[in-house]
């Protein structure tokens, strides 16, 4: 069903999608969904999307970056684009994601209905599976409580108590921000280039007292490595190229630094990188690269280094 907001009462929605050297089939069929979904529609070119026919999309609008210059700086170009053009709320997207029909009007419902409530809600966003695993595995939502940080599983098959939960963080795929929230001084973080980007955007938002939540009762399949992850201890360890290891590593120990990070995050996500940094050393390939990328990007982490990795 093709969304229209023929009633000016009714929000516009916008959706950003950004790309970077997409798989062409993956990336037109994504637009093709949104485009039924949203009012506005804008394909961000990080790098490598020169090729993509989104012309076959009518509402998309193609915005060219003349390099690659991070996820949060290409976010926030889709955001003034977006809210110049009269968008109330942006739905933000990675470009292999797979939205089903009617994930961006669910989760306006529910926005709406919080927003209702009282409740300053800076965004919401959909349950998570891995779209490449024969069986639905499905991600963990977070939130740090009196006994620490609890991990929030949604049941497959099971009535959820409520249709949604407050969260600590959201991933960009799928994640639907409230326009006015972004505007009050909660434009992305640049320097993070790629990792990290929406978890920064989340815990400074909540510094700023909006909240934070997850739809139990909205899923999204999602590719969220460069392969199914690895579940090993309770962890997700995921697949990524050693590139991806250096910014994983440098921003964790940069995000770590932030004032609005809580010592249970801290201790939580430090523990983590230890234990991936010697994981990446059993499971992945490219040990070499890897090990050096990793130790390139704690060095880099400590210097408070931040932007695209030096070429």
């Amino acid at each position: 069903m093709t969304y229209t907001s023929s009633d000016s009462s009714r929000p516009r929605i916008a959706a950003v999608v950004v790309g970077f050297f997409p798989e062409p089939p993956i990336l037109q069929a994504l637009l093709a969904r949104l485009q039924e979904q949203v009012d506005l529609l804008y394909l961000v070119d990080n790098g490598g999307c020169d090729k993509i026919a989104w012309q076959a999309t009518p509402k998309c609008q193609y915005l060219p970056l003349d390099k690659n210059y991070g996820l949060g700086y290409a976010l926030n170009k889709g955001f003034e684009a977006a809210i110049q053009d009269g968008a109330h709320y942006v739905a933000t997207f990675d470009q292999d994601s797979a939205p089903p029909d009617h994930l961006i009007a669910s989760l306006l419902a529910q926005h709406e209905l919080l927003h209702a409530q009282g409740v300053k809600c800076a965004a919401i966003g959909p349950t998570f599976f891995d779209r490449r695993e024969v069986d639905k595995v499905y991600f963990p939502f977070y939130k740090e409580g009196s006994k620490g940080i609890q991990a929030i599983v949604p049941a497959e098959g099971k009535d959820q108590a409520t249709p949604y939960v407050e969260v600590d963080v959201l991933i960009t795929s799928g994640m639907l921000i409230c326009a006015a929230a972004w505007l009050d001084t909660l434009r992305y973080d640049d320097g993070m280039f790629v990792d990290y980007t929406d978890t920064e955007w989340c815990f400074r938002a909540r510094s700023k007292g909006y909240q934070l939540f997850g739809s139990m009762a909205v899923q999204m399949g999602h590719a969220l490595s460069d392969a199914p992850p690895v579940r090993l201890w309770n962890l997700n360890f995921f697949h990524y190229s050693p590139l991806r290891r250096y910014y994983y590593f440098r921003n964790t120990l940069l995000f770590c630094k932030k004032p609005y990070v809580s010592s249970a995050w801290k201790k939580r996500l430090l523990a983590g990188m230890s234990i991936r940094f010697f994981a990446s050393l059993v499971y992945e390939n490219r040990r070499l690269s890897q090990l050096k990328m990793m130790c390139k990007g704690i060095w880099s982490g400590l210097q408070n280094k931040s932007g695209a990795y030096p070429t």
